[in-house]
């Protein structure tokens, strides 16, 4: 802030600083004053003006209440808060949940750090997923076969989601994907060559499984 900005800061009276007429309710000042300090941000110099206008918009209140020339919504005011205050003192249980909805205004205050889903922009962590997802495919228990469909199903919705497409849309291009890819696994699993091979080392659940995760996988890294 500069000097000329001080100094006409400095020359505003108690009420143009906080923004009301002269006669303001309590309720008004004080929730000018609130307004004030909110916009004020790091400016302490500006929050002490608005504090010291304040108080002595309070101090005026006080004196006007003491000879008598106060205003019907500043006593109601006044007595409402004196009335809400007593109350609270005769129930120890409202008393803490007013002070843990003032702590609350306050923690508000400040910005929780944003958590953010993983991201598939990157060309490379869609195929090294990809690949990752393969290898469990096969050393882990064919009771996790659906499992790992499942999930590279909703991979393959998200990614679609992200890229601007409605959610039903991306959700029956990846419904159709793990269907072809469970067709070809059904088509595999006749062939005698493959049959051969389940034998010896994969089991037939693993073959069936195989299409259908490379073609989704497929659709996570070029959709």
């Amino acid at each position: 802030m500069d000097s000329n900005s001080s100094k006409n800061n400095s020359e505003k009276s108690p009420y143009e600083i906080l923004g009301v007429s002269e006669g303001a309710a309590f309720e008004d000042i004080k929730k000018a004053r609130d307004l004030k300090v909110k916009e004020a941000g790091e400016d302490l110099i500006l929050k002490a003006k608005i504090e010291s206008s304040y108080d002595q918009l309070l101090m005026g209140s006080l004196k006007a209440r003491q000879s008598g020339n106060v205003s019907y919504e500043a006593v109601s005011a006044s007595k409402k808060e004196t009335q809400i205050n007593q109350f609270t003192n005769n129930f120890p249980l409202l008393s803490k949940i007013k002070n843990l909805n003032n702590n609350s205004k306050n923690l508000s205050q400040y910005s929780l750090p944003k958590i953010t889903p993983p991201s598939f922009d990157n060309l490379s962590i869609k195929i090294s997923v990809g690949l990752l997802f393969l290898i469990l495919l096969f050393i882990s228990p064919d009771s996790n076969n659906r499992l790992l469909l499942s999930i590279s199903t909703l991979i393959l919705t998200y990614t679609q989601i992200k890229s601007g497409k409605r959610f039903i849309g991306s959700l029956g291009w990846s419904v159709t994907f793990l269907s072809i890819g469970l067709i070809f696994g059904g088509f595999l699993e006749t062939n005698s060559l493959i049959q051969e091979v389940s034998n010896n080392s994969l089991s037939i659940q693993k073959i069936q499984s195989l299409p259908a995760m490379v073609i989704l996988w497929l659709g996570v890294i070029f959709l």
